[in-house]
Parts: structure tokens; sequence; C-alpha cells
């Protein structure tokens, strides 16, 4: 009898398990502390190894220099699979988690363009192929079969913790009751009716119902993916939660309520929003976007590092003779998962002093909540 083909997600671990041993996976290990603060879970990583890698910043007499492409071609070594014809999953080689996956376009597109039709067939794919096992897959390891559930992410922008101009988007396993303990899930299981106990608000665009956690302390959105929902579909989603954070940037002291009705109105007479967002024309803000199966968030971004103590700060820490300040946190698209790394050991106590230090710190990474003014139409 023929065994099982490996699912996707046997794959990807299989592949994992053997770039790690072969070196060609760089994973630091870290101290990770599960910490929650006004009902909002973080997970915070401890990750000193990290202060050691190099930052090339150009300057007028020393610009930076070209950077290969990862992606073309793909390292043979962390390759894992083809998604659709248009796509591919490959690891990444500094993975912040075990099984991090990068899934990247075939040719060259650009990451600070929208994603097309396309990008969300191939997100699809891979969401549906990871939830699927077949029965007698060999391959299938303990940490595949508990890490079952994916959270993803892309980031857009200058200020958005992007690495590569190469198109792509980033995979988390997790196992279901990690992924259920993220706010953004809780979001979605929490009765909206009931906000001064949940902090959990909801309203209407272009008849799609949109939520947002007013605990969490910068501006953002979010949307329930449907049952069976179509790349057609998932892209007008999207393309709903960039008008809105284009609104949210170019009004940030409106509340987040405000934001949701105007942009409504404004699409009253022109539901689709693919039009305003041409996929030969780049997105003039920084974005990250997060998703599960199950939903869809933007988090439209003006800063991509911020402080939990004065940058000016002795770290305590001496590289090659150097005092090091601290360096604060540069946060991607994991930020909302509640995930960051924290670099320096000065810095790491103050957040486990006080984690609310941490909530205060990122109403700085986009616009922040809280500030009421009038509306602007």
């Amino acid at each position: 009898m023929a065994s099982a083909t490996p699912s996707l997600r046997s794959l990807a671990f299989v592949t994992y398990r053997r770039a790690l041993k072969a070196g060609a996976i760089h994973f630091s290990e870290t101290e990770v502390h599960n910490l929650s603060h006004d009902g909002i879970n973080y997970q915070i990583r401890y990750a000193p190894n990290l202060l050691r890698k190099p930052i090339v910043k150009p300057t007028s007499d020393h610009p930076a220099p070209p950077r290969s492409n990862p992606f073309l071609p793909p390292d043979a070594a962390l390759y894992v699979s083809p998604i659709l014809a248009t796509h591919y999953l490959v690891l990444n080689k500094f993975p912040v988690h075990a099984g991090h996956c990068v899934l990247a376009t075939n040719d060259f597109h650009h990451q600070n363009h929208p994603l097309t039709v396309s990008d969300f067939s191939a997100v699809l794919a891979v969401l549906r192929e990871w939830d699927a096992v077949p029965a007698g897959d060999s391959e299938e390891g303990d940490e595949a079969r508990r890490q079952n559930c994916l959270y993803g992410f892309f980031n857009s922008g200058a200020n958005s913790g992007a690495s590569q101009p190469h198109r792509h988007v980033q995979f988390l396993p997790l196992a279901l009751d990690e992924l259920s303990s993220l706010w953004p899930t809780q979001m979605f299981a929490t009765d909206a009716t009931l906000e001064s106990e949940t902090g959990v608000a909801v309203g209407t665009v272009a008849d799609v119902d949109v939520r947002w956690q007013n605990r969490v302390s910068y501006k953002h959105y979010f949307v329930r993916i449907p049952p069976s929902c179509s790349s057609e579909h998932l892209y007008r989603l999207y393309t709903t939660l960039l008008t809105l954070s284009a609104h949210t940037l170019s009004h940030p002291t409106l509340p987040t309520s405000t934001i949701v009705q105007e942009v409504d109105t404004l699409l009253q007479n022109d539901r689709d929003t693919s039009s305003r967002w041409p996929a030969d024309a780049p997105v003039e803000f920084s974005y990250n976007l997060a998703f599960s199966g199950d939903w869809l968030g933007i988090l439209p971004r003006t800063h991509e590092t911020v402080y939990v103590l004065p940058p000016e700060t002795d770290s305590g820490v001496v590289l090659d003779g150097v005092v090091i300040h601290c360096p604060g946190l540069n946060l991607n698209g994991t930020v909302l998962a509640g995930m960051m790394l924290v670099r320096t050991r000065v810095e790491m106590d103050a957040v486990l002093a006080d984690v609310g230090v941490v909530s205060r710190a990122l109403a700085g990474i986009g616009v922040p909540q809280g500030i009421v003014r009038g509306p602007s139409l």
C-alpha cells in the first residue's frame, strides 16, 4: 500500500528540522514571558543575541550596497513546496518560532505595492493545506500535530518592519490554544454589545462588520473571514482595511468609531474599494496586515521603533568596546499577536516590573487611540 503524501504542515516541519541540523537556519534561543495587561495578552521574548546582528545604515559617503534577493532563487535547503503556479513556501532563515515560513511570489513583485487576488489565492491555499492532514501521514511529527494553526502577517512600508523588497507573506505555526489566546481571536469570541465590559467595539463599512479593541493603545481594524471565503472576497476585505487605514492616517485625531462611520459614508456610492488601490502603484503609507483562517486585521504604522525606556538610557551592554544604549522595540506584523522581542536585560526588567509600559510604548507605532475631536466631513 502506497504511503500518504506528506501534508504541507509535515513538509514544513521536516524541512525545518533538517535545515536546523544542517545550519541553514539561524535560530536564536529566547527567554519567553507570557504577560497580560488590561485583558490583552503579550508574548515577550528576551533575545540578547540579536544585538549582535549587523545593521548597515547608508550615509552619503557610504551608500548601502545592493542586496541580493533571497527569494530569487530560494535557498534549496529552506524550500518547502510550490503553492499554486504563482508562489512557493520557504522557511525563514532567521525564524522567531519553529516552522516560521514565508510565502513568496515566483517572480519579483514589490512588497510596498498592494497585495493582489493572486496573492490571496496563495494565502488561502496555505491556510487550507496546513489545516488538512491526510490519514496515514507518516511524516507528521509531534510539532506538526500540535501546531495545526497559522498566524500570518505581511509588512509593507518603511515603518512596518519590512526587511525585503520582494513580496512575501509570513506564517507562524501555532497550537490551537495559542491562537485562541491572541487578542484578535478573543475579540471575535466576545459579544460586541458589551463594549464597556470587554473593550470590543463594532461598526460597519461597505456592508462589512469591522471590529476593534479599545484596550489596545493604537488604532487598528479587523474583519471576520467567512467560511469558504473566495480570494476575490478576501481581497475586497483587504482593500476595505486599506481604505480605513488611509483615512486614519489622514485624520489621526478622530476616534476610531468616527473613522469607521466616515469611511462607510465615503463608500456609500461605491462599495468596491479595489479600484482605489491599483496593483502597479505603491501604497503610500506603512502598515502591518495580520490574519488567521478566521479573521483579517490591519495596523497603519507611523514608526518602526518604540521605546520602553528613553533611547539614551545606558543598557549596561558593551559590544566591541562600544557602550550600547537601549535600542527599543523594532516591531513588525507579529505585534498584532502581542509578540515582540526585547534585546537588553534592562529593558526586559522594565517590562517585567510594569507590563503597562509595553501598552504605553505601543501607542507610538501607529495612531494612538483615545484622542477625540469633531468629524472631518
